[in-house]
This record gives C-alpha cells, sequence and structure tokens, in this order.
C-alpha cells in the first residue's frame, strides 16, 4: 500500500531540500541554485546542483538526481518509504504508516531495543571488573571517557547476557539477529562477546547499531566485531563518524587511522577530528562517507609492513573519489595511540602537519620495493602503478601522475600510456559499469524522449499524448514506464503537475531521468521556447506514428509472403496495405 500522495507533497511541501542536501556535502550558491562536490562518485569539481524553487538535485556527472526523497533513500540506504518518514519525523509533519510499514518498522525498533539491552548490560559489567576498568586506565582512558564512550565489558560468561535478554522479555532471535548472541546446534544460545572489552558503534545519529570487542589478556582474534545485521553494514561506516563531523567541518580536515583505540587515543587527546574503519580494510563507501564532510585527509598508518601495505590499498580508493590525502607512516611507533601517548597532541599534530601527500608516498615506495636500475624492476614497478592510474579517468591529473610516474620509473610517457590502455582493457572498472546504468538525456531514441520530455514539461500535453494513443507505442522501457506513470497521476489527480510527480518516483533510474530533464544543461534542453517546442513535438509526434506504420507494413508483407495469393488472409492483408500507402502519402 502506497503512501497517499497527499502525505507525500506535504513532507516535500516542508521539507527544504538546500538544508537536507547541506546536512551531508558543502553547497555554493549558483546563480538561482547551488553546487556542491557530489557524494555519489569520484567528484573534484563541484557537479551537484540544487535547486530551491524545482525542489530537485541533480549531478552531471553520475546523472544521479530526482526529489528531496531520492536523495535521502540514496545517502542514507533506505527505502522510499523509510526516507518520507525520516523528513516527516525531522519536519515536524505527521506520519502514519500502513500496517505493512508498521511491522517492518516494528522489526527494527526490536533489534535496537535488543542492542540498548545489551549495550547496558556491558556498561554495568564493566563497573563491576576491576580489572577491565584497570586495563582501560592503562591504556589512558579516563573515567570519566569510559562514560562519555559508553564503553563495556563483557564478561567471561557463555550465558550471562542471554539471561539478561530473557529476564527483559526480550527475543533471543532479535538478539542473534544483531549478532549478540549465537544459536547452538543442540538448541539455546550463548553470548558472542567474552572476555572483551566492548566498544558500541554508534550510526551517524548517535543510536547504537553495533559493537567491537577487543580481547583482555590472551585470546583470539584480538578484535571481534558485530556481524552484518539488518541495522548495521561495516563498509557504510566509520568509527567515531557520529562525534567527529562537526570537528571535521571545523577544522576543514578528517584525520584517519586504523583501529578503534587510535581513534579513541587521539579523540581523548584533544584530535576530535579522527574516524577508523570498522576492523576491516577501507572501502570506497567509507571514503565517500567522510568526503560529505571534507575532501582533505590526513591518514595515518602503522609503520610496520602490514600498515605500508594498507597505506597502499588505500591510494586507489581515494583516487577514484577524486581525493589526494596525505599520508603518515609512523617509523618510530607501533600505532598512533603508542604515538600519542609518547609525544603528546602537540608532537602529533606536527607530524601530521608534516605528512606526505599520498601520491609522494607511493612513488618513494617504488624505489625502495623495486630494483629500479634493472628491467624487471622497472616492469614489476610499472605493473604495481596500473590499479592507482585505472581510477583516475582521463584528465590534467592523470597526465600530470603519468608524467610524474615515467620520471620515476624511467620508462617514457607513450609506454606507461600504452601500457595502461592494455591493462584497463583486461580488467573493465566496476564503477565504469556503475555509471553506464543511470541514463542520459542522449541515451534515448530522440522522438520518443521529446514525447515523453513534452508530457513531464508542457502544460496539457499529456492530454495530448493520451488524444492520439502515443503511448502503447513507446518502444524504450524506460520511457515508457514513466509515460505510465504519468497518464496515471494525471487520471488521479484530475491535472499533471511535474513537481508532484517527481516527488512520487521511487525508482532511482527513473527520478535521475526527470531530475535531468527539470535541470537539463542548454545543450540538452531542445524545449526551449514555445514554438521550438511545439514544432519539436509535433514532429516527434508524426515520427513515432510513421515508425509503427512503417513497422506494420513490413509485418504485412512479411504475412503475405506466406499466404497463397487470392486466398482469404491474402487479400484482407492486402486491403490493409492499400490503406497503409494512403496514409503515408497524405
Amino acid at each position: 500500500m502506497r503512501i497517499p500522495e497527499s502525505k507525500i507533497a506535504e513532507v516535500a511541501a516542508a521539507a527544504d531540500i538546500v538544508r537536507v542536501v547541506s546536512e551531508y556535502v558543502d553547497l555554493k550558491k549558483a546563480g538561482r541554485d547551488y553546487k556542491g562536490i557530489c557524494p555519489f562518485h569520484g567528484d573534484k569539481d563541484p557537479s551537484l546542483y540544487v535547486s530551491p524553487h524545482k525542489q530537485i538535485f541533480y549531478c552531471f556527472g553520475c546523472a544521479t538526481g530526482g526529489s528531496v526523497f531520492n536523495f535521502v533513500m540514496k545517502i542514507e540506504n533506505v527505502s522510499f518509504t523509510e526516507a518520507v518518514r525520516i523528513l516527516a519525523t525531522r519536519f515536524g509533519v505527521p506520519f502514519e504508516f500502513d500496517a505493512r510499514d508498521s511491522v517492518n518498522r516494528e522489526g527494527r525498533e526490536k533489534l535496537f531495543k535488543v542492542l540498548e539491552i545489551g549495550h547496558s548490560y556491558f556498561k554495568n559489567k564493566l563497573a563491576e571488573n576491576p580489572h577491565a576498568e584497570a586495563y582501560l586506565a592503562d591504556r589512558g582512558i579516563p573515567s570519566e571517557w569510559i562514560d562519555r564512550l559508553g564503553l563495556g565489558f563483557a564478561p567471561d560468561s557463555w550465558e550471562g547476557l542471554v539471561g539478561r535478554l530473557t529476564v527483559m522479555g526480550a527475543d533471543l532471535r532479535d538478539a542473534a539477529a544483531v549478532g549478540l548472541v549465537r544459536a547452538r546446534d543442540s538448541g539455546g544460545y550463548y553470548d558472542y562477546f567474552r572476555s572483551r572489552i566492548v566498544i558500541p558503534i554508534p550510526e551517524l545519529n548517535g543510536k547504537v547499531v553495533a559493537f567491537g570487542g577487543r580481547i583482555v589478556g590472551q585470546g583470539d582474534p584480538k578484535y571481534l566485531n558485530s556481524p552484518e545485521s539488518p541495522v548495521f553494514s561495516k563498509k557504510r561506516l566509520l568509527y567515531g563518524l557520529d562525534s567527529a563531523r562537526e570537528a571535521i567541518r571545523k577544522e576543514g580536515q578528517a584525520i584517519l587511522v586504523e583501529g578503534y583505540f587510535d581513534q579513541i587515543s587521539l579523540r581523548i587527546g584533544g584530535l576530535e577530528n579522527t574516524v577508523a574503519p570498522l576492523g576491516t580494510s577501507l572501502g570506497r563507501e567509507q571514503v565517500r562517507l567522510v568526503k560529505r564532510f571534507t575532501d582533505r585527509v590526513v591518514t595515518v598508518f602503522d609503520g610496520d609492513e602490514a600498515g605500508v601495505r594498507a597505506a597502499k590499498r588505500a591510494i586507489p580508493i581515494f583516487l577514484a573519489e577524486a581525493m589526494e590525502p596525505r599520508c603518515l607512516i609512523l617509523r618510530d611507533d607501533k600505532d598512533p595511540d603508542e604515538c600519542i601517548r609518547r609525544i603528546g597532541a602537540d608532537g602529533l599534530r606536527r607530524l601530521l602537519d608534516s605528512a606526505t601527500p599520498i601520491i609522494d608516498f607511493f612513488l618513494d615506495s617504488l624505489e625502495e620495493d623495486h630494483d629500479l636500475r634493472t628491467i624487471q624492476g622497472r616492469n614489476s614497478a610499472l605493473e604495481e602503478c596500473f590499479p592507482l592510474l585505472g581510477e583516475i579517468a582521463d584528465s590534467a591529473e592523470r597526465d600530470y601522475l603519468i608524467e610524474r610516474i615515467s620520471s620515476r620509473v624511467k620508462v617514457r610517457e607513450e609506454r606507461v600510456r600504452l601500457a595502461l590502455k592494455s591493462a584497463r582493457r583486461s580488467r573493465p572498472s566496476g564503477e565504469d559499469s556503475q555509471k553506464s546504468a543511470n541514463k542520459t538525456h542522449f541515451d534515448f531514441p530522440s522522438a520518443e524522449r521529446n514525447v515523453v520530455k513534452g508530457m513531464l514539461l508542457r502544460d496539457g500535453f499529456v492530454d495530448r499524448v493520451i488524444e492520439r494513443g502515443v503511448v502503447k507505442d513507446l518502444e524504450d522501457p524506460v520511457l515508457r514506464d514513466l509515460a505510465h506513470r504519468m497518464v496515471r497521476l494525471r487520471d488521479e489527480a484530475d491535472k499533471f503537475d511535474a513537481r508532484s510527480f517527481c516527488n512520487s518516483l521511487e525508482d532511482e533510474t527513473l527520478a535521475a531521468v526527470v531530475a535531468g530533464w527539470l535541470q537539463p544543461r542548454r545543450e540538452q534542453d531542445d524545449l526551449r521556447s514555445d514554438v521550438d517546442a511545439d514544432l519539436v513535438l509535433e514532429d516527434s509526434l508524426e515520427s513515432i506514428r510513421l515508425r509503427n506504420v512503417h513497422k506494420r507494413k513490413a509485418e504485412i508483407l512479411e504475412r503475405m509472403r506466406k499466404c497463397l495469393p487470392g486466398a482469404d488472409e491474402f487479400v484482407k492483408l492486402a486491403q490493409e496495405l492499400q490503406e497503409i500507402g494512403r496514409r503515408l502519402h497524405k
């Protein structure tokens, strides 16, 4: 059951799209519109436009766009209904779910309630365990910060949390769904976290969605994280971003470290703009996440071999998002936690200020890892460059990087380009295939595009298309779907309104197409004036009519070839062919 169009319109009217988008993107005024760095692809120059008077957003780089609901759907990874609910709550619009949505929402709320019970249990157990408190004190975490961070402790018990959840009336199946407990093969459940300091992992709104556990004493693995769940996805979160986001905006820079306690130590030391991945390698969605708040990042890696490898893995991920962070490798310390405790926050700040651009770090590492005096060494160094170069589109930046690699590796630029072209053919980019899924203005047959675009932009043209019976003749599936939806909205509301139609679109492909038409580049605006538009639209309608007449003519000729001359079917087909001839020449 859909949300009523009247309720969608009410929420859309209350939700200022500029205000919503600016919570995730730094927007600058650009005439009547606003523009900023798109958070949905590797944008370097502002290509995301937000129109307050049209209440849409559109990126000319990746062809993503739509209403304020589509933006929240994509940025928060939620359904259309959930996006409407989020905005209704944020802007004070009363909102009731239908029965099915209420069930889904209640299910999520039950999971969050179980997580709250688990968090409370862990915090209470920490207060009861002097050994765990002493461990945190040894790591330089004061008691007030233990409370502020919400740290806890999972005792060495197989059913301590199971018992607590049972007493609180929680469904242990919900607890298993969020990774607090696990089911035994023989029946029943047991605690997932045991003998560990427990670190709550909040999402951006501060709500706890998972936990990380650090073993106290001996044991493997050293760190244990909650598994993926309906409310938790590791690749879409950075630890500490909920508290660091304002500091990142204020400082204009983010510090990215590798572990929970690294982030905690730097935050306690006053470096509040610090975040960390969730116990896994840094991913593109996490880079995009931090890019919502700044494009200036300093990455801090351990000085051991694993840290250097992690730094190298991160380079193409950042470059794919048009970011070039600076890189600090801690040669004199095991990790940032140890570093800040040894030299203090001011000493670490000085190291951060001297951090090397990550491309310089990469080029230096080529000389360290490969014997560039030999052909074999140069070839292996060049091979290591391909993943990095492959993430940068043809641009002045890539030309500059190729020039620098060529100079450092001591091979001709032409050879680098030829080798890169060969490597890209054999390893197509996943991002390229993703971009191709977004259909832009010139990806559609022109006549059909003009007709459906006219239905959106020209007053009364939907009625004209209905009268001509053209919708059934549209062949492009996206355009046909859009046209049917426009006709349905016009029938339900007795009139057609483009903004209401855009607000109603849940499908991101359709929403992006409509937003692109509402916010066109000049070369794509082929319905500029009334005279031009009428001529273009009439020509397009006639083109579709003639195309279908010719198609029917070809079908008739094919069937006539299979009939006996003089047979009843042959005669009827010949009569229809004569009528088609008259229609084509009138």
